[in-house]
Order: C-alpha cells, then sequence, then structure tokens
C-alpha cells in the first residue's frame, strides 16, 4: 500500500493539475535598480546554513522513496546536488524504517558527494495511530541510512484528513517535536498549508533548528488526494479534497511571521529564479523546489541540470537588476508587495 501511493504521488504531481489557484509569489514585486553598481560576474550565491556551506541557496526539497521509480528519481536528483553543490531532503522515509528492502530506494543517493542531506519523517509518525509511534531506534537508523546532517519532521495534516488511508490523530505532537529537537537537528517542514502564527512561536520554542515554510501556492496535496480518492470511489474525502483545494497560509506570509528569528526555508510553489530572489527578499536563507524539478526527473538528468541552470541564471539576473551583490544585499533589496498577498501581510502588520 504505501508502494503504491508514492508512486501514486509521483504521477499525479506529474500529469495532473495539483497546484493552488493562486501562487503568492507573482504578488511580490522586486524594484528595479536602473544602476545597480554590481558586476554580474562577481555575484555570489554561496549561502552558509548552521556552518554547512552550499554554492547556491537552493535546496533539492523532499520528493519521494519506496519504490523502483522513487530510486531513479533519488539518484538523478542526487547527481544534480553534487553537481551543482546543493543540498538534498528524501521524501518520507517511514517505508524504509517498515521494510529494510526499500532501503536502497533511499540510499541510493549516497553515490553522490552531497554538501548536506536531511532525512525525513512524518510528524503523524510521533504518536500512536493505528500502529505504535515511531521508535527512537528506527530515526536512529535513518538518519545513519542516509548520513544525514538534518532531521526533518514534515506535517502534513491537510494531507492526511484527505487521504483514504490518512492518520486522524495530531494529539501530543508538539511534545514529541520538543523531544526529538534536544537530540536532533531538527527542520519542521509543511507539505503544501504554510505555518501559522502560533505553530511558527510554538517550533521556535521547541529549539528546531530552522522552518521550511511549505506554504499555500504551489502543488497542495489536497488535490493530489483528490485524485487519488476520486479513483479509489472515495466520495467523501474526494469532495473534502475539492473543498480544502485552496487551504493554508501563503508561503511568503510564514516567511513574514519568522521575520529572521530562525533560519528559514522558503518553499511552496517555487518555479523559477525569480520566485527563489522573491523568497529570499522576504527572509528565506534558500528556496526548496520539488514539482518544478521532478518532470522529467526519472527520464533525464539533463532535464534536471537544464532546470537548475535555469533558475541560478534567473536568481542572479535578479540579483544584478536589485543591486544584490551577494545573498544577504538580497534580503535587503526594496519590494513592494500587492494583490492578494497585500492582504494577509496587512493583517498580520495589524497584528504584530
Amino acid at each position: 500500500m504505501i508502494e503504491n501511493r508514492k508512486e501514486d504521488h509521483i504521477r499525479i504531481a506529474e500529469g495532473k493539475e495539483v497546484n493552488a489557484s493562486h501562487n503568492y509569489w507573482d504578488d511580490i514585486t522586486l524594484i528595479h535598480r536602473s544602476i545597480p553598481e554590481v558586476d554580474y560576474d562577481s555575484i555570489d550565491t554561496r549561502v552558509n546554513f548552521h556552518g554547512n556551506m552550499i554554492d547556491y541557496p537552493i535546496l533539492i526539497s523532499s520528493m519521494t522513496g519506496g519504490t523502483d521509480l522513487a530510486k531513479k528519481i533519488n539518484e538523478n536528483l542526487a547527481w544534480a546536488a553534487e553537481k551543482f553543490k546543493i543540498p538534498m531532503g528524501l521524501g518520507s522515509m517511514r517505508a524504509a524504517a517498515e521494510k529494510k528492502e526499500l532501503a536502497g530506494t533511499y540510499s541510493v543517493i549516497n553515490n553522490y558527494k552531497i554538501p548536506f542531506k536531511l532525512a525525513n519523517i512524518g510528524a503523524p509518525q510521533l504518536i500512536r495511530q493505528d500502529k505504535d509511534a515511531m521508535s527512537r531506534e528506527k530515526i536512529d537508523y535513518l538518519m545513519e541510512l542516509i548520513d544525514a546532517k538534518f532531521l526533518i519532521i514534515h506535517f502534513n495534516f491537510l494531507q492526511e484528513m484527505i487521504q483514504p488511508e490518512g492518520d486522524r490523530n495530531a494529539k501530543g505532537v508538539m511534545e514529541k517535536v520538543k523531544e526529538l529537537a534536544a537530540s536532533y537537528p531538527v527542520i519542521a517542514k509543511e507539505t503544501g498549508a504554510g505555518f501559522s502564527e502560533r505553530d511558527i512561536d510554538m517550533l521556535i520554542d521547541a529549539n528546531v533548528k530552522a522552518i521550511d515554510v511549505g506554504g499555500l501556492g504551489g502543488t497542495t496535496f489536497a488535490a493530489i488526494e483528490y485524485y487519488r480518492a476520486e479513483r479509489q470511489g472515495e466520495g467523501e474525502k474526494a469532495i473534502a479534497g475539492k473543498t480544502f483545494w485552496n487551504w493554508g497560509v501563503p508561503s511568503p506570509i510564514s516567511l513574514k511571521i519568522i521575520n529572521g528569528r530562525i533560519p528559514a526555508i522558503g518553499s511552496g510553489g517555487l518555479r523559477n529564479g525569480l520566485d527563489l530572489a522573491r523568497a529570499i527578499s522576504m527572509g528565506a536563507s534558500m528556496g526548496g523546489f520539488a514539482r518544478t524539478l521532478l518532470k522529467g526527473a526519472d527520464e533525464s538528468r539533463e532535464s534536471i541540470e537544464k532546470n537548475i541552470n535555469a533558475i541560478i541564471r534567473e536568481l542572479k539576473i535578479a540579483m544584478f537588476l536589485t543591486g544584490s551583490g551577494n545573498v544577504e544585499d538580497l534580503k535587503r533589496a526594496d519590494k513592494f508587495i500587492h494583490g492578494e498577498l497585500k492582504e494577509w501581510s496587512d493583517y498580520y502588520d495589524r497584528r504584530f
């Protein structure tokens, strides 16, 4: 069942319309500098993330694992992570903890020299559902399996509510996160619905190392699970998938709330280097790309290379045209917030 679900997610994400109805990165306009006073060829895109130097502020976001198709995708993405000297996360690794024969679909990335790797488990698995919570021994195993520098704990409760086989219990999750953050370098990640002000305050209090905002604006798992529920004849859950298709907090708003209090990863709908520049201008240390890199990843390394090269070029153009010689300069670049995002931003300005 896990294997079928993971392959379903890949195929649906590749071939169906699963985006939120509005991409909030479009509501951020970086102000053009006619006299940038920057040498394009000297622009510094390097980032130091918790002592780990990377060449570009790009994270290959957690996507997949647990199937033969996922193994091929992970290997091709790992090749790109080595080539561009950027970090890489993996999809939920519960499958490897439960079925050791699936471990190779994740550990295949060990064949490549990646600046740092991120293991990944789901917040619902930290507490008892229909089965026992994931043990420390299993978490240790997953960290060691790929020699992970960080442990992602992903929050996907919207997905769980739509998913035909979804977990329904969230009671006690933050207590477990706090316990794990005392032993592992934890990164909290949303999977398309973003973190609210209360969520972010709780995570910072729990001493996580970073927050990957994963907000509303890109792929919505309510949409992915809608297609799965519809195909499986789960009528009520399919209807719920449509109802909650656009549920969540926009990615730029989660970054605004974080406000530099903790390293942040801007993700959720990043399509290109301009979106990445927008995310950094909102305070992100780097941006996480998923679906943008997924298409064709099972077929061709060249397609991934082409996509990343385009992202880097667009990022550097945005940096040049805002007079930003490095990533820290870009964080201070002038910008104009408009459209639906401005309404969200105004709401939080009043709250703060």
